[in-house]
């Protein structure tokens, strides 16, 4: 649980900045509308609204009540911190039983909103990161880390019917001091607090994936699986060799993973590599041959014009423009 003192600082700063927002676009709708909204159509809500300047580096607030009904995504990471209560969350169609120190990840484009969620009984910490941000604060793990690479790309690639989303029980006590510690810098904002809040996001992501690596039990459908390996082994990997590896013969495969990710399977790997190059070109000084190599590609004129084909410039041109 956070110092008290710390809960009351955030919400003056939360009202503050936040409220103000939230109930002029709530006021601008009808409740018969927001019904509507809430039930049928998710609405974008998009880093502007919580950043004025793109140097913004990360918004921490307190969810208010009437915020969390309307069913919504992001163009954003955002991290929900359990400070108290039992709110009960849904993110895409799961129904969530959150407890105090409970904390979820989500991608941007994951459909979410709260079903039971009372300020009197219930707190929640709301750490909304920009992308920029989240992978500047992951890139030293990233890439040594298959899982949480395929977390953070897999928004990107997929249909977005297929968002990820983390959701840890019990976190590290490591993790519980950091977020305090995180909201003390974001609050006070001192010298050198951009650089501690950078390096405390590098250390809570690592605890939150060893934690998640721990407690994670299994239990997905095989086609779950299926994506997973092919996002953990997208370097070598064939239709005949995940077909092989999964019992399945590859038409019917081809079928399960077209309906999944909305992509054919060379299509799926293509982009996939490709995200992971442009990982590799903005935070790693890699040169390109090393970064075609790593990303599994053995003729480099063929990375080149299927890079330039995307994104419109060489891959050179693109780490000059853009790192």
């Amino acid at each position: 649980m956070l110092n008290q003192k710390l809960i009351d600082e955030l919400w003056k700063h939360t009202d503050r900045i936040d409220e103000e927002n939230i109930k002029k676009t709530h006021n601008e709708l009808s409740q018969k509308e927001l019904k509507i909204i809430s039930s049928k159509t998710p609405q974008l809500l998009p880093a502007s609204f919580f950043f004025k300047n793109a140097a913004s580096s990360l918004f921490m607030s307190f969810h208010h009540e009437g915020a969390n009904s309307m069913r919504h995504y992001h163009d954003f990471f955002e991290l929900i911190y359990v400070c108290k209560g039992n709110p009960i969350g849904i993110i895409n169609d799961h129904e969530i039983h959150l407890e105090e120190g409970n904390l979820c990840i989500m991608n941007p484009n994951a459909v979410h909103y709260f079903k039971k969620y009372a300020e009197n009984t219930d707190l929640i910490l709301n750490i909304v990161l920009p992308k920029d941000l989240f992978q500047k604060s992951i890139f030293r793990i990233l890439f040594n880390d298959p899982v949480l690479n395929a977390f953070f790309i897999r928004y990107r690639i997929e249909n977005e019917k297929h968002p990820s989303f983390f959701y840890l029980k019990h976190l590290d006590v490591n993790i519980d001091n950091f977020i305090e510690i995180l909201l003390k810098e974001y609050l006070n904002k001192k010298e050198y607090s951009y650089v501690i809040i950078e390096s405390l996001l590098t250390l809570i992501f690592s605890f939150i994936i060893r934690n998640y690596k721990e407690q994670f039990k299994g239990g997905n459908s095989i086609i779950a699986d299926i994506i997973n390996y092919i996002y953990l082994n997208y370097q070598s990997v064939t239709m005949e060799s995940v077909a092989a590896y999964f019992n399945y013969h590859p038409k019917y495969l081809s079928s399960l993973i077209h309906k999944h990710t909305g992509q054919c399977f060379r299509n799926l790997i293509v982009n996939i590599k490709l995200q992971n190059s442009i990982n590799y070109l903005l935070y790693t000084d890699y040169s390109i041959e090393q970064i075609v190599e790593l990303i599994g590609y053995k003729d480099k004129s063929s990375f080149y014009s299927l890079f330039k084909k995307e994104y419109g410039l060489s891959p050179a041109a693109y780490r000059k423009q853009f790192a």
